[in-house]
């Protein structure tokens, strides 16, 4: 049975079936140890030729092993434009990770393209490949915008702390030029480059910002699943009242008790929720849909779980109920 769970030495392991063969799995396995499937999300496209099966490159106009078309005529703009976007899509993931930048979505988008691609469904590789590309370019933009506000905030800090603040508003300069310019991964460095200046004069600030937001992101989170976070949004308005104040103890510590008190609520709710996603799985597999994709984000939200990252989880989760609408 997908999803089930039983206990081994006091903690909770999570068990799920290979959508490809139906075996069952207990743990963190990364491949099906029938079938071979991988459980993890894959980066480069392939198209399998109609004629022998063999995998191709989507740049291959012919397959290698048998030498015959692998798309058909009418397919061939499809089929020269999907490396082209694949390529673009790469240097993406590749700063999302260096900087890590959360791009599930993403990365499940790409999945889908890569499945789509070996059923030579080149109209669907391509429209995924697109979204996935929009999908990265936002959490990064995302990521920008927030280092940006931060830097914007240390260099007011700085300056109350009778420091130069020359070298963090430079950052911040070249940050929102090099964002103007579409340059993304030079818009990153300046960050880098502002923080790390910021930190010299005003590091007990920078790690009570990452506090607050840390908490406000998790307020986000728990109120998609209906919880009562009006506490945490008291003590959230508080330590930031602390920050503007130059506070930044008060700040860090307000920051820090809120995301403790949503804490205590999350096991249980995640508990739950993580019952009702496995039935849906349950049911859209016995409708008959393709929930490879769905397998992949509910072991990774139970993975989390059993790693006590409730707030992990629960992200995942919210992955999982957009990815099941698209299903």
């Amino acid at each position: 049975m997908p999803g089930a769970k039983r206990e081994a030495e006091g903690e909770e392991v999570f068990e799920f079936d290979c959508p490809a063969c139906g075996r069952h799995i207990v743990g963190e396995a990364a491949r099906c140890p029938g079938c071979g499937t991988e459980f993890i999300i894959e980066e480069v496209p392939v198209i399998e030729c109609p004629s022998c099966g063999e995998e191709c490159s989507p740049e291959a106009a012919a397959c290698p092993s048998c030498g015959k078309p692998i798309v058909a005529e009418e397919d061939e703009q499809l089929r020269q434009e999907f490396p082209r976007l694949v390529a673009e899509v790469k240097p993406l993931l590749i700063l999302a990770k260096d900087y890590e930048v959360e791009v599930g979505e993403g990365r499940r988008l790409i999945d889908r393209a890569v499945q789509a691609g070996k059923q030579r469904d080149l109209g669907t590789a391509v429209q995924m490949v697109k979204e996935a590309r929009t999908s990265i370019r936002a959490a990064l933009d995302a990521r920008l915008e927030m280092e940006e506000g931060s830097l914007e905030r240390s260099v007011g800090v700085v300056s109350r702390a009778g420091a130069d603040p020359g070298e963090v508003a430079k950052a911040l300069a070249s940050l929102r030029s090099l964002r103007e310019e579409g340059d993304i991964e030079g818009a990153l460095q300046a960050a880098v480059k502002g923080r790390k200046a910021a930190e010299r004069s005003s590091a007990k600030f920078l790690e009570a910002n990452d506090m607050a937001e840390s908490l406000a992101h998790l307020i986000e989170v728990c109120e998609r699943f209906y919880l009562d976070v009006r506490d945490a949004k008291r003590m959230l308005q508080e330590a930031r009242d602390a920050g503007d104040h130059g506070d930044w103890g008060m700040m860090g510590i307000l920051a820090r008790k809120g995301r403790e008190q949503l804490a205590r609520s999350l096991p249980e709710v995640t508990r739950t929720e993580m019952r009702k996603a496995k039935n849906q799985l349950l049911d859209a597999k016995a409708e008959g849909k393709d929930v490879r994709t769905l397998v992949k984000v509910l072991k990774e939200a139970g993975v989390a779980m059993n790693r006590e990252r409730y707030d992990v989880a629960l992200e995942l989760l919210l992955d999982f109920r957009t990815e099941l609408k698209r299903t």
